[in-house]
């Protein structure tokens, strides 16, 4: 968020159409006075250009201010989808080798899902107004892909193992692979419920829809304390397997 305002900050006050008339009219400022301010064209170009340039800025800071923190943010999401894509890719590549199309199904779910919301705030041009809507999705959908990652480290476990002890490592993978269906059945409803938003422009909407939201963290924030218990778990198996 710290380079979303620099940049907004930048674009509002070092813009071209800010400081190309401040520069200009100062530079005219300064040639009126070498002149011995007896220069009355100089003198009135230098005023025209600080205050033209100055009263552009004001103008820029009370009705664009809006518009440019959107574009800002936006240029910066597309960034971070960028380089997200790139690890959910090598995410991808290593879920089709545990031989479950599930985990598979789930993660191109979770991808179409956040490519939808990206879309519906694209268009609707509100990246700003839908800041906080965006951050607790990129929560959970993080979380989300925390248990996919977390489901193939079971299964590759599992390989290891035998008897009861890959039974137990099995039976902790079903449990993860349930909490991510669950995951997805509650962002799928959110995503619906913001891209209707997005339509309808209803203020009440959003306030439902961030205490969904609210709830769904909570949840993930319990299913990460079970992922780290099942965690300690495994590293205890893990470490019976390596004597």
């Amino acid at each position: 968020m710290d380079s979303v305002k620099r940049k907004v900050i930048s674009e509002l006050f070092f813009a071209p159409s800010v400081v190309l008339p401040i520069v200009g009219g100062l530079s005219a400022g300064l040639l009126s006075w070498g002149a011995g301010g007896g220069n009355g064209f100089l003198t009135v170009a230098a005023l025209a250009g600080v205050l033209g340039g100055i009263g552009w800025m004001v103008t820029r800071v009370i009705f664009k201010v809006e518009e440019i923190t959107d574009r800002a943010m936006q240029a910066q999401l597309d960034q971070q989808t960028g380089e997200e894509n790139r690890r959910l890719d090598q995410l991808a590549a290593l879920l089709r080798t545990d031989r479950d199309h599930r985990t598979q199904d789930y993660l191109t779910l979770l991808r179409s899902m956040r490519s939808n919301l990206e879309d519906a705030v694209r268009e609707s041009g509100r990246q700003f107004r839908s800041a906080q809507i965006r951050e607790k999705f990129s929560q959970i959908f993080g979380a989300a892909i925390d248990q996919l990652r977390q489901s193939y480290r079971l299964w590759e476990l599992a390989q290891k193992l035998d008897g009861p002890a890959r039974d137990e490592t099995l039976t902790e993978r079903e449990t993860v692979l349930s909490e991510i269906q669950a995951t997805v059945e509650r962002m799928r409803s959110t995503v619906n419920q913001f891209q209707e938003m997005m339509r309808t422009e209803n203020k009440a909407d959003l306030a439902s829809m961030r205490s969904e939201l609210d709830a769904t963290m909570e949840i993930a924030k319990r299913t990460e304390q079970r992922m780290r218990e099942i965690e300690h778990a495994s590293d205890g198996h893990e470490a019976y397997v390596q004597e």
